[in-house]
C-alpha cells in the first residue's frame, strides 16, 4: 500500500495530544512532590531537617551542625535565635589587636545558660550559638543522666588568643585568633563536685562516661572538637570551634 501523508488536521490533533500529555505529566509530578514535601515536613524531626530553622529547644541531630554554621554566618539571624531562646548577651566592639588577629561579630553571653568561669569569654556569635546549643541539649542532659546532677558552672581556659596553632612561630592562625573557639577544662556540678578533663578523662565510671558523651555529641554541633584522645596538647581540655571543616577526636 502506498504511503499516505497525514492530513493537516490529524497532525494538529496529534501535536495537541502530546502537548496535553506533557502538561498533565508535569502537573502530576508537581503534585507528587508537594505531597512528599508535606509528608517530609511532618515526619522528619527539625533536628534532622536542614531546611527547618535552628532552635535551641531542639535536640542535636543530623542537621544541627549544618544549621548552626549557616545561622552563624548571619549576625542578625544568630542573635535572633539566642534571643528567642531567652539568652541575654552583650555586644563586643570589633577590633584588630594585631595582624592576623581580629575580633568581629563577637558577644559575651550574660545569662540563660550555666555561667562560665573565670570570666565571660568573648566569642563570635556563631561560636556562642554553638556553645549555648551544646550546653542545653548535650551537657545538661548528660549530667543528669550519668551523674544525677546538673551543671552549675563551666570552667574554661579562654576563647580569644592572638596566636598561631600550638603557639608556633609559623603556620596557620588558630581559631582562637578570631574568638571562634572555646577551651573547656571542667564542669562544676550543682552538688559542688567537679568533673575535670585532666583528672577524669580516663575514669571508667560516670565522670569519664560524661566527658566522652559531651565530646562525642559536640562533634554534631561544632566544626572541630579536640580532646585528650587527639594529642597531649589537649590533655586538660576540650577544644570546641566553628571552623568550616570537620575534625572530631
Amino acid at each position: 500500500m502506498a504511503y499516505r501523508a497525514p492530513r493537516p488536521h490529524a497532525v494538529k490533533h496529534s501535536a495537541l495530544q502530546n502537548r496535553l500529555s506533557r502538561i498533565a505529566g508535569g502537573a502530576l509530578f508537581v503534585l507528587v512532590m508537594v505531597v512528599f514535601a508535606g509528608i517530609a515536613e511532618r515526619a522528619i524531626p527539625p533536628q534532622h531537617a536542614p531546611w527547618k530553622p535552628l532552635r535551641l529547644i531542639d535536640p542535636v541531630g543530623a542537621a544541627t551542625r549544618i544549621k548552626a554554621a549557616r545561622a552563624g554566618e548571619d549576625p542578625a539571624a544568630c542573635r535572633a535565635i539566642l534571643r528567642r531562646a531567652g539568652l541575654e548577651f552583650s555586644e563586643v566592639e570589633s577590633r584588630v589587636p594585631a595582624p592576623g588577629c581580629v575580633i568581629e561579630d563577637a558577644i559575651t553571653l550574660d545569662s540563660g545558660l550555666a555561667p562560665m568561669t573565670p570570666s565571660k569569654p568573648v566569642m563570635t556569635c556563631k561560636e556562642a550559638l554553638a556553645v549555648s546549643l551544646w550546653e542545653r541539649q548535650v551537657v545538661q542532659p548528660a549530667a543528669y543522666a550519668l551523674l544525677g546532677e546538673g551543671v552549675a558552672r563551666i570552667e574554661h581556659y579562654g576563647s580569644y588568643s592572638c596566636r598561631r596553632i600550638y603557639s608556633a612561630r609559623e603556620g596557620a592562625m588558630s581559631q582562637h585568633a578570631t574568638a571562634d573557639a572555646l577551651d573547656v577544662g571542667a564542669f562544676r556540678l550543682t552538688d559542688g563536685s567537679t568533673v575535670s578533663v585532666l583528672k577524669d578523662w580516663n575514669d571508667p565510671g560516670p565522670k569519664g562516661q560524661f566527658l566522652r558523651r559531651v565530646r562525642d555529641e559536640a562533634c554534631k554541633v561544632f566544626g572541630t572538637v579536640l580532646s585528650p584522645d587527639y594529642n597531649a596538647a589537649h590533655n586538660n581540655h576540650l577544644h570546641l570551634d566553628m571552623a568550616p571543616y570537620s575534625l572530631c577526636s
